[in-house]
């Protein structure tokens, strides 16, 4: 219970600093709502963005891998949590996209976002600290 507290503690202190919106007066789109069309694992899923399908990474947290003992899990519960279901995608500046073309984003569906929900459901922990191997 303490780790799970100092995860969401880590999450909601240091992660925001990172992602702020651009500045006042810029055309760049920091928000706005899609469709899930399919979870891909625990931290990406795809939608339709300006006409082609395209992956999202959810930004600020790490999820095990789909090869892992508990990436199945993981992906479930993105899926029980977001799939076929309209998100608000946050655009944390400077960059939009991963290393591997995915979107960067923060996620929420309604006013609930659902990185820190993942980490609080065991599932997910803050990117950058240590990985969730099995469960």
């Amino acid at each position: 219970m303490r780790i799970l507290a100092m995860s969401l503690l880590l999450f909601a202190i240091v992660i925001p600093a990172g992602c702020t919106p651009p500045a006042v007066g810029t055309n760049e789109i920091t928000t706005r709502t899609f469709h899930v069309l399919r979870v891909i694992d625990g931290d990406t899923f795809q939608i339709r963005y300006d006409g082609d399908v395209t992956s999202v990474r959810i930004w600020g947290i790490d999820a095990p891998e789909k090869n892992t003992s508990a990436g199945p899990a993981a992906t479930e519960a993105l899926k029980r949590l977001i799939d076929d279901r309209d998100v608000r995608l946050v655009f944390c500046a400077p960059r939009k996209r991963d290393n591997f073309g995915r979107l960067l984003a923060r996620v929420f569906v309604d006013d609930k976002e659902i990185g820190p929900e993942l980490i609080r459901m065991g599932h997910a922990s803050p990117y950058g600290s240590s990985k969730i191997k099995s469960k």
